[in-house]
């Protein structure tokens, strides 16, 4: 990807940046230890930043190391800070609150493993140092983990007045939507007469409001009296509109806070970031230019400014309200499927809860992984393959991923798309667990890869992680089931989250049908949280509700074993190496009873059907096949087995010409599947076209034959050929002429393109 100039990270240059820093980091816990002239300077900054900024650089030869580094890191001038810092470690070694200090400074400066580092070596030097455990807790609210609560409360054990403390908890308690938590540990801050952190706690005291539905908040007022250039005030109620994921709000917050503070750069990095969210491509450059511009060391803002620089010559068109935006080597192949799931998505899930989006739904889809972690990047609970930001959707593109790896591109999309239908419907202020559980419970029901068998009591199969978390009872209560998207509390507890979120829509619908999650909807438009949406739409409290989804799971796992499982498992990989077909059969038979219809990259029946294809039995490997395939299975090499035995001629069996025909149409399925699945492998799109051409759908037939063209194919004649033969299916010489031309003049002696040119020219003049 290039890099133009403008966007390397420098620091060899000195920036003011006074109140920046402050707004992020309070000064040192115990303001009466730090030097006078360092608090008069801080001071300065609420009033004067032309002031405060002669202060500091007053500051900056001073003889103490500590009050230079203090002085440097106030101005920006981050590499002569940390050479200060060094120094005054040098002179301190055993002060862990100038190692905090130090770890603090490289957090605003985005070197977080480095500031850990410096967070850990203040507490091997008091093991209760508070700034370095509230640093590390900082660090892992930045991550959403849990062990930021963790840490904070052990502050609180050791020093129950600790304001920065109560702030943190404050903070967190508003990131997981507890209101009411978070006015308890604001009560002391905000009474507090230190003056950064009253600021703060009324920040989030407005945010807490912003929250409640009470905007603007009184809070904003008193802020701004007690310090009219506090962007910071607005950044923070910006945060919790972002993870709430009400990215227009953000904006307009973060606009009002770099109008008041223009040199708050870490606002405008998130301003051009979340202007990204809503589709401003050219304001949100302007917001990252001006953030680069003033604090170089945010390699979020430089990331991102290199992706859009590598984004300018992909190309984009809306049709049919779907823009799509993806790499020039896979637009011809992907931009028209991508597009037809949208449509088809927003007109299917849109019916299902009564809104389709007003503009249209943009998709971007990025061929690198890093590149889709790049656009993302910052918020909490948004998995690893696609986000959506009202109607912008991004994800990972099919090459960013292997399909025989799980990952169902399409799935994803449509997935996605939901999204946009709950959000759109809710003014964006669904909960994040009811969001994506409608969206998994559509992936499951509607999607391209949905599950179709039709036997009474016959569930989508779900990960073993879901099962034995239910079981040992470490689902969370619908009232609190967000927080295991934002701070979950064991590994792979976020994605059980998911799990149960669709588990738990497919508990309501199943019972209720469709129209009360439409029902629930409606209230979290009205400005309802989750109990009373529930109370409103359902008329059962959370945990009644609760109470009818355990008994729900209990009948939907019943006869599940997922110890039994991997064994089984085992035992059927072990007997396929071997070669012995009849032991493997019966073990993954057996696999595909302790757990029915899985699907994912440790299924079951490709090796079934392997077996039985061995001991002869075709019917019975394609009745295993069939079998995966209907339960959602994708793996391109399974499906390519699949539709190739269906194609294949069977002499022995007896089948009339209707049995044909459904034969014929179902390989045709599966190879639609295949290709949608694995759409930038070549050979699958030109498979599938000659197939549909055969099945005299010549239009369906050009779409496939363009994707293959698109994609280089090694033979280039045979991919003008088959353009022309799909042109001549349609009725339109010239097109049709103008490939058999271009197939023979790489091929002169391609006979069957000469014999198609002499068809278009007997048709030609016959038509004299």
């Amino acid at each position: 990807m290039a890099l133009k100039t403008k966007h390397r990270a420098s620091s060899c240059r000195s920036l003011v940046v006074a109140g920046l820093l402050a707004a992020l980091f309070a000064p040192p816990a115990s303001a009466a230890a730090e030097p006078e002239e360092l608090v008069k300077c801080r001071a300065l900054q609420r009033e004067s930043r032309e002031e405060a900024t002669r202060c500091f650089r007053a500051l900056r030869n001073a003889s103490a190391p500590a009050v230079r580094a203090e002085a440097a890191w106030a101005l920006g001038e981050m590499r002569t800070a940390t050479r200060a810092f060094k120094d005054a470690i040098a002179q301190a070694p055993q002060d862990p609150a100038i190692r905090a200090r130090y770890g603090a400074m490289l957090h605003t400066a985005h070197q977080f493993a480095d500031a850990e580092a410096a967070y850990y070596q203040a507490l091997a030097i008091d093991p209760a140092h508070a700034a370095a455990k509230l640093g590390l807790a900082r660090i892992a609210q930045g991550r959403f983990e849990k062990r930021a609560e963790e840490l904070a409360r052990e502050v609180l054990e050791d020093e129950p007045d600790n304001l920065e403390a109560r702030l943190l908890l404050a903070r967190l308690a508003l990131e997981v939507g507890d209101l009411a938590r978070a006015e308890e540990d604001l009560r002391a801050p905000l009474a507090s007469e230190d003056v950064p952190t009253r600021l703060g706690a009324m920040a989030l005291a407005a945010a807490r409001d912003h929250l409640g539905g009470a905007a603007p908040s009184p809070w904003e007022a008193r802020a701004l009296a007690l310090h009219p250039g506090y962007g910071a005030l607005f950044e923070t109620v910006a945060h919790f509109y972002i993870i709430t994921r009400r990215y227009r709000q953000a904006v307009a917050m973060l606009e009002r806070a770099v109008a008041l503070d223009p040199a708050l750069w870490s606002a405008h990095a998130t301003l051009g970031m979340n202007l990204l969210r809503v589709n401003r491509f050219a304001d949100a450059r302007a917001a990252l230019e001006r953030a680069h511009n003033g604090f170089p060391y945010n390699p979020e803002v430089v990331n991102t400014l290199r992706l859009l620089d590598s984004m300018a010559e992909w190309p984009q068109r809306a049709e049919e309200g779907v823009l799509v935006r993806v790499h020039p080597d896979e637009a011809g192949a992907v931009a028209p499927y991508a597009r037809g799931l949208v449509a088809d998505a927003v007109r299917v899930v849109g019916a299902r809860y009564g809104h389709t989006p007003k503009g249209p739904v943009v998709i971007e889809l990025y061929p690198r992984h890093a590149d889709f972690a790049v656009r993302t990047s910052g918020l909490p609970g948004i998995g690893i393959l696609g986000a959506t930001f009202g109607d912008v959707v991004a994800m990972d593109s099919p090459s960013a991923r292997g399909a025989e790896e799980g990952f169902d591109w399409a799935s994803v999309l449509w997935h996605e798309v939901a999204h946009v239908i709950t959000l759109g419907a809710t003014d964006n202020l669904v909960s994040r667990w009811f969001s994506e559980g409608v969206s998994v419970l559509e992936e499951w029901q509607t999607g391209p890869s949905r599950f179709r068998v039709d036997a009474q009591d016959a569930w989508p199969a779900v990960p073993a992680a879901t099962i034995d978390a239910f079981r040992a009872d470490r689902l969370l209560p619908v009232a609190t089931l967000d927080e295991g998207f934002i701070r979950p509390t064991y590994p792979g507890q976020v994605a059980v989250s998911y799990t149960q979120a669709g588990l738990l829509c497919e508990h309501i619908a199943a019972s209720r049908g469709t129209q009360a999650l439409a029902a629930i909807l409606r209230a979290y438009r009205h400005g309802a949280d989750t109990p009373q949406a529930l109370q409103t739409a359902l008329d059962i409290t959370p945990e009644a509700l609760d109470a009818e989804f355990a008994e729900y799971l209990a009948k939907r796992f019943h006869g599940i074993d997922t110890d039994a499982y991997p064994t089984a498992l085992a035992a059927a990989r072990d007997a396929v190496r071997e070669q012995d077909w009849k032991a493997a059969a019966k073990a993954a038979t057996a696999a595909a009873a302790a757990h029915p219809h899985r699907v994912d990259a440790n299924s079951p029946y490709p090796l079934l059907a392997e077996a039985h294809e061995q001991l002869g039995d075709r019917q019975l490997a394609v009745a295993a096949l069939t079998t995966y395939w209907r339960a959602g299975g994708r793996s391109p090499a399974a499906l390519t087995r699949l539709a190739d035995w269906l194609e294949a001629d069977d002499a022995e069996a007896e089948r009339t010409s209707e049995d044909e025909a459904q034969k014929e149409a179902f390989a045709v399925t599966v190879r639609r599947s295949l290709a949608l699945v694995a759409p930038l492998q070549a050979a699958h799109r030109a498979t599938l076209g000659d197939r549909l051409l055969a099945a005299g759908q010549p239009d369906a037939a050009l779409t496939e034959y363009l994707a293959h063209q698109s994609l280089a194919p090694h033979d280039a004649a045979s991919a003008h050929y088959r353009l022309a033969k799909a042109y001549f299916a349609l009725e339109q010489p010239t097109p049709a002429r103008r490939h058999v031309l271009s197939a023979l003049e790489i091929a002169p002696r391609f006979s069957d393109a000469l014999a198609l040119l002499l068809a278009l020219i007997e048709g030609t003049e016959s038509n004299r």
